[in-house]
């Protein structure tokens, strides 16, 4: 017997699903269309938690204040100490979805094993690799976002006791052996393509399932997760492996481009040129951008609170002076050969932040008025920065600068690539190719000029000190993402990832002290340096997993 979809009848059906559907107890997954069904239900609760992080860590971060209208989120942007009750910090939703993952397994594993003859073995591998990076990543995000995390894998009517919680580094080792060692023999590498899938299985064909298409990306991506957990952890040796995941990845998505004008996952002219976008609602969804994001439909209540915390008159968070200035600071980010910022600017600027009528700053990258701006838990610029960061590490002067500026392609124009692990795939020098296909790097996005502007890297030819070269890249990589990912999520906590590796923690109070008013940051900056720099909460049974 196969198991093709056969109760729900239709597609429209499937992607709409209970919330509740993966915690139903002894009925639970006695058909086996429910084996899809609670997958997509544990999909659908990410989108619960997808901007926690963002608020979470951007409140604390370099680019924004809040205005008025929530004390929850002043207590987080002023470090306070105790933030018992506040709406905002409580991570029981995070542990929802874990809850919501293992009894998943339990059940999936229960429905495989009375139903050997019939389960399709593919599917059964797919769906638990699916959840088992889910499960890595809430993980992941709790111990980036809180410093601690209490792990459990048993569904919860079985468990009779919490465990105490365990720290970041700990949850880094936990998550990496989830994705290697998996559950019940399987790892957290096997993926299905659901557009495929509801191809073959609904009668509506093809034309149906382009409908769904974002579904594939919001099964996060294998490759980019385990990559960026090498990064976190405090070993040289692990910058490899980071590179080695990544850079096959990326080869094979070039090869096999979406079409010939712009290829997946590649920065180039196309990216730079529709930046705006990139985030600006779920009908503009760019999968050649996307590698592992959490999208919205308003017209079926799935919503974020990205615009309510950025846009309209009631905005919750706002860019201050001090952040805002940095696109035109030369210090911060140079400028284009020959040219004054006053003149010519960081299109970034323009595109991400603005001013309402009254003039005052508004952040504008998340704004449109239905709220179903994607979430991005990884895009192409993160699989950028994560290979420019570990080429620093590898001592591989070249290959980070050329990503880091203007490209792969502006320094092999005829192609002959002749780097370890790249191919002529990433500057497409046929005759036919044009800049859309060819890697123009992070700031060649933003113009020629800008990609040939070079941030200070220092090489490792044995005048200076070799880890003070690395750390001083390190900080020009952070200052490039700070631009970049501006209201992502991300700024805090690669500020935080470069803290640790190097046990200096006023690389985040440097970067962020500057936003609040001068009789306030030596107070931040205290409390930053003397490890304040997790979201305080007390984990226990009452407090974060009711």
């Amino acid at each position: 017997m196969s198991l093709a979809l056969t109760t729900f009848s239709s597609c429209e059906d499937f992607f709409d699903p209970d919330d509740n559907i993966v915690l139903p107890g002894d009925d639970y997954m006695k058909e086996a269309s429910e084996m899809y069904a609670g997958f997509v239900g544990i999909t659908t609760k990410l989108q619960i938690i997808a901007d926690k992080s963002i608020y979470l860590t951007d409140s604390r971060a370099e680019m924004f204040e809040p205005t008025g209208n929530s004390t929850d989120l002043y207590a987080l942007y002023n470090y306070e100490p105790d933030l018992t009750g506040n709406t905002y910090a409580d991570p029981a939703k995070y542990y929802d979805v874990i809850m919501a993952c293992n009894d998943y397994l339990d059940k999936i594993r229960e429905y495989k094993n009375n139903h050997t003859a019939s389960i399709d073995e593919s599917h059964y591998k797919a769906l638990v690799g699916g959840v088992l990076r889910v499960k890595a990543w809430t993980y992941f995000m709790l111990g980036k976002i809180y410093g601690q995390a209490v792990w459990f894998d048993e569904p919860m009517r079985e468990l009779v006791e919490y465990p105490k919680p365990i720290g970041l580094d700990e949850i880094i080792e936990k998550c990496t052996n989830l994705l290697e060692v998996g559950f019940d023999g399987v790892d957290g590498k096997s993926k299905m393509s659901w557009t495929e899938w509801i191809i073959a299985t609904d009668e509506l064909g093809a034309e149906a399932a382009q409908a769904y298409a974002e579904w594939d990306l919001m099964s996060i991506e294998y490759f980019a997760l385990a990559a960026e957990l090498e990064l976190w952890k405090r070993n040289p040796n692990y910058y490899r492996i980071a590179y080695e995941l990544i850079l096959p990845k990326m080869n094979e998505a070039f090869a096999t481009a979406l079409n010939t004008n712009y290829r997946k996952w590649m920065l180039g002219i196309g990216y730079g040129n529709g930046l705006s976008g990139v985030f600006n609602g779920s009908s503009t969804i760019r999968p050649a951008v996307a590698v592992s994001m959490i999208s919205f439909n308003y017209e079926k209540n799935q919503m974020n609170t990205l615009y309510d915390l950025f846009y309209g008159n009631d905005r919750m968070l706002i860019p201050t002076d001090s952040a805002v200035a940095r696109y035109r600071n030369p210090e911060f980010n140079p400028a284009p050969e020959g040219q004054d910022f006053t003149l010519s600017y960081d299109k970034r600027e323009s595109t991400f932040i603005g001013t309402d009528s009254k003039g005052k700053y508004i952040f504008k990258k998340y704004t449109k008025s239905t709220k179903d701006n994607p979430i991005y838990i990884y895009r192409s610029s993160d699989l950028y920065f994560m290979l420019i960061e570990a080429f620093n590490h590898l001592e591989q002067y070249d290959q980070m600068n050329a990503l880091l500026h203007n490209g792969v392609s502006a320094v092999f124009p005829m192609g002959g690539v002749t780097w370890i692990g790249f191919t002529d795939f990433w500057t497409q020098y046929t005759p036919r190719g044009t800049a859309s296909t060819q890697d123009t790097g992070i700031r060649g996005v933003l113009g020629t000029s800008f990609g040939k502007t070079r941030r200070t890297l220092l090489t490792y030819d044995g005048s200076q000190d070799k880890e003070l070269s690395k750390k001083n890249n390190d900080l020009e990589i952070l200052r490039e993402i700070i631009l970049e990912q501006a209201g992502e999520g991300k700024t805090y906590q690669a500020m935080l990832r470069m803290a640790r590796r190097y046990n200096d923690y006023n690389i985040i109070a440097d970067l962020v002290c500057p936003k609040y008013p001068e009789a306030k940051q030596a107070e931040i900056r205290s409390k930053i340096v003397n490890g304040s720099y997790f979201v305080p909460w007390n984990i226990d049974s009452k407090s974060s997993t009711h």
